[in-house]
């Protein structure tokens, strides 16, 4: 079973470019771990906040991510960079189906 995190990350005014440097390096690093599957960042709305999609092939694997160096490095740099702490979920993922006509996805087309 697969898993997936979805973090929304509260920045403080002013940092917001320190924050996207830390979580762009974290997310560059992640795709280099041979169980991370995928790990997007995305801007939301709100200036400062951003929202981290990563997936792992199993709960084994994300565990194993955070003893990486470059998730304790994460850990030790992003604290003064944050409004209030990030707001994590973690999906249990046990079937992933994507459309086979993406361009509407057809809920009828569903591979």
């Amino acid at each position: 079973m697969s898993v997936l995190l979805v973090a929304e990350v509260h920045g403080r005014t002013g940092l917001e470019s320190e924050l996207r440097a830390l979580v762009r390096d974290l997310a560059d690093s992640s795709l280099t771990e041979p169980d991370c599957t995928g790990f997007r960042v995305l801007a939301a709305a709100d200036p400062g906040e951003l929202v981290l999609l990563a997936s792992w092939s199993s709960e084994a694997a994300m565990r194993a991510h955070y003893d990486t160096s470059h998730y304790r490095y994460y850990r030790d740099q992003v604290e003064p960079l944050l409004a209030r702490p990030s707001d994590v979920v973690v999906h249990h993922v046990s079937a992933t189906v994507h459309a086979l006509d993406p361009n509407p996805p057809d809920p009828g087309l569903l591979g």
